[in-house]
């Protein structure tokens, strides 16, 4: 069984307490976030005291966790430098996991260069202002030491769109519309869903999305398949009107099934005036800008004019490049697209060496196999395939053949070391 989990930011955002909180809520041990925070005030000069309290609270009638950090610090700023080189040191003393030592320096070393970018200052000179607080580290390190205690670094991590409030946020640069500058920055760069509302606050903090950013591994409209094993709520402390101010998190597993799951992106246009010289061009660029796959089908449409549908699938960081892609290429004023879940088999690529007429070649074989091992299917890579068949002057069939038939003897002998391993 594959360990999944979900952060739902969609009802009231993302911050960095809220997240903590729900990860105590759905079973995270307080001792061992408590152990890994006390390394914080030893390892950064600014901080002199940190203290994790976790409390029960209610939200419009819910139950959640809330949690708050007491800090004792210098008031003064932080170079960025001296940020980052202080995590590295509260990760090498804390001896948290490799995963949770990567999270924790891949969140801040984003935030700082965030910070840089959006000031348009070298790294050297970047002077950090909320960014830098003790409080950033309470939360980045607090989170990486649940998610260690839980478990989830060793499995698949999703999130659903991420709401952002609205209105205007007060900061040490000045007043600006929500989402804050590097919140929609970290949006930007890392192919983050955000969603407007439901309230005129902020909702979403820099913090909170450079975590989720260094956390998930696919965003969601909907839930994964899953078996909920356990439910945290962790609450905000803003008192929202329409909803109840609170990040939900969802511990569980996949079911049964043999097969592996991902979450891909399928994109869809209508065509009824295009000739297939043009559509032709147009998947092609669809596949060499990223495409998983994108085809053709034909279709009768309004007023019984036939046409095609040009079908796409992606993953979620491509797809607004290949809808883009699809307009330029066929003038269409419109791309539908959704996400899918899908069951997969695990797919190995290997070169393998197959005689032919007393001379050996490299042919590049896919072998797939179900999450158990279990051998599936084997097919040769046709692009090796075609060359060979072109070079030898031999049918790419026959060729094909040879491939095939070497591919599934070196795959019966390594089945049958392992028996006999």
């Amino acid at each position: 069984m594959t360990k999944i989990s979900v952060i739902d930011a969609q009802t009231a955002g993302i911050s960095g307490d809220m997240l903590l909180a729900a990860l105590i809520d759905a079973g995270a041990s307080v001792d061992v976030i408590r152990e890994v925070l006390n390394f914080i005030p030893q390892s950064y000069p600014k901080c002199k005291a940190i203290q994790l309290q976790v409390k029960a609270m209610e939200t419009h009638g819910f139950r959640a966790s809330g949690v708050e950090l007491i800090i004792s610090e210098d008031e003064k700023e932080t170079q960025a430098e001296e940020f980052e080189k202080a995590t590295e040191r509260i990760a090498k003393a804390s001896r948290i996991s490799s995963k949770a030592a990567l999270f924790a320096t891949n969140s801040v070393g984003e935030l700082v260069n965030v910070e840089s970018r959006l000031h348009g200052v070298q790294l050297k000179q970047t002077h950090l202002h909320e960014a830098g607080s003790s409080d950033t580290l309470g939360d980045i390190f607090g989170v990486a030491a649940a998610c260690d205690a839980l478990g989830l670094f060793d499995g698949m991590i999703f999130c659903t769109p991420v709401a952002v409030g609205g209105g205007t946020v007060d900061f040490s640069h000045g007043t600006l519309a929500v989402p804050a500058p590097a919140v929609l920055e970290i949006a930007k760069q890392r192919g983050i869903p955000i969603v407007g509302g439901p309230e005129n606050v902020e909702l979403a903090t820099p913090t909170g999305m450079v975590m989720l950013a260094n956390l998930v591994n696919s965003f969601v409209d909907r839930y994964p398949p899953i078996v909920p094993e356990a439910v945290g709520h962790g609450g905000g402390k803003k008192k929202l009107i329409r909803a109840p101010n609170l990040v939900r998190v969802v511990i569980g597993h996949d079911s049964e099934s043999p097969f592996s799951t991902d979450t891909v992106q399928i994109l869809e246009t209508n065509l009824d005036d295009l000739p297939g010289e043009i559509l032709g061009h147009t998947v092609q660029r669809l596949l060499d800008g990223g495409a998983k796959d994108a085809w053709i089908t034909s279709a009768q449409f309004k007023k019984n004019r036939p046409g095609h549908v040009l079908h796409v699938i992606c993953e979620l960081q491509d797809l607004e490049k290949l809808a883009d892609i699809m307009m330029e290429e066929t003038g269409t004023l419109g791309v539908r697209y959704q996400h899918w879940n899908r069951f997969i088999l695990t797919r190995e690529l290997k070169t393998i060496q197959v005689e032919i007429a007393g001379r050996k070649f490299d042919v590049r074989v896919k072998f797939a196999r179900q999450r158990s091992g279990k051998f599936m299917n084997i097919k040769p890579e046709f692009e090796d395939v075609q060359k060979l068949a072109n070079e030898l002057s031999m049918p790419a069939r026959k060729v094909a053949e040879l491939a095939l038939d070497q591919a599934k003897k070196e795959e019966d002998a390594g089945t049958a070391g392992t028996a006999e391993a």
